[in-house]
């Protein structure tokens, strides 16, 4: 059972109210100043994504966190403005045969896609 402390409980609640996800330097610039530190931030993260409320994703080897949903997501990253879009997972059933055609278990998967958002397609 996960001790909810002061600053783990303000940042449950932040993430809670984020509609995108955010690397650990992005929540701290957004936290009150002074509230904590960025060390905090990322130990209290990777504490939430240990008990799978928030889940953790690398994009350009920078960890993004979310709060966790039932439904696994991915990403669509524009190389030029950096919005990130979300998509659907449609990789289960694929790795899963290959895992298993080759005794493979899997523990997760992460998956980005890159290219140009629609804006930025017009702007070139």
């Amino acid at each position: 059972m996960l001790k909810m402390t002061k600053q783990r409980q303000q940042l449950l609640s932040f993430m809670q109210k984020q509609k995108a996800p955010l690397s650990a330097e992005m929540i701290y610039a957004k936290l009150p100043l002074g509230s904590m530190n960025l060390s905090t931030v990322y130990r209290i993260m990777d504490t939430f994504q240990q008990y799978h409320l928030v889940e953790k994703t690398f994009l350009d080897n920078t960890a993004y966190y979310k709060i966790a949903s039932s439904e696994h997501k991915h990403y669509m990253v524009c190389l030029k403005c950096h919005k990130m879009i979300e998509m659907d997972c449609h990789f289960h059933g694929v790795a899963d045969e290959d895992a298993e055609r080759h005794h493979f278990k899997i523990t997760g998967h992460d998956l980005t896609v890159y290219g140009y958002c629609e804006n930025c397609q017009v702007q070139a």
